[in-house]
């Protein structure tokens, strides 16, 4: 038998009991006392599981968010620490993909992945690399070709001037040199 169907079992033995204490209560004014302490044991008998669950786990595994990889000798100044720098470091990268997102389909692009690498304190961004493509050719319907085609000048000149304008754009942006900017045009 499953331990729910336990635990549902015990309530329902529980609640049998406590109608044949309540037929056998005394009335007035003792009944209230009765009924409050079947109370208590009822609610005792409900959070038995969560309490036997909790005693067999340490509070920070809880919070698995909080101590990622701690290691036994490592204390909750150093797990809160590494779970701040974390919770940090990932906001950061967020914003920094959203002003990017904005800023490059403001300018009819269309950003597929972005990654950023910036300094520990988040003082300095130091290189993006970036896929792009313009907003035109993503909405083109796909077509099977059959002779297998060599991409010509145009197309590699094209491509070339996408990604010439998706790193000045986010140069002059984020006042970061082109050569820290990595554009792969799709």
């Amino acid at each position: 038998m499953s331990a729910f169907f336990i635990y549902l079992r015990n309530i329902t033995y529980y609640l049998m009991f406590a109608a044949v204490v309540g037929m056998l209560a005394p009335t007035g004014k003792y009944k209230k006392f009765v009924s409050l302490i079947m109370g208590f044991i009822l609610l005792s008998i409900m959070i038995a599981p969560l309490a036997r669950f909790s005693s067999q786990l340490p509070i920070t595994d809880w919070f698995s968010g909080l101590a990622q990889h701690q290691s036994q000798n490592e204390d909750w100044e150093t797990s809160y620490s590494n779970w701040r720098n974390t919770y940090l470091r990932n906001a950061f990268e967020a914003q920094l993909a959203t002003q990017l997102t904005n800023l490059l389909t403001k300018s009819g692009f269309i950003v597929h992945d972005a990654q950023f690498t910036f300094l520990e304190d988040f003082s300095q961004l130091t290189d993006v690399h970036v896929t792009v493509s313009r907003e035109d050719e993503a909405r083109r319907v796909p077509f099977i070709r059959i002779q297998p085609v060599q991409i010509g000048e145009a197309e590699q000149a094209d491509n070339c001037s996408i990604s010439t304008d998706a790193k000045k754009l986010i140069s002059e942006f984020y006042n970061l040199s082109i050569q820290h900017i990595h554009v792969t045009v799709r």
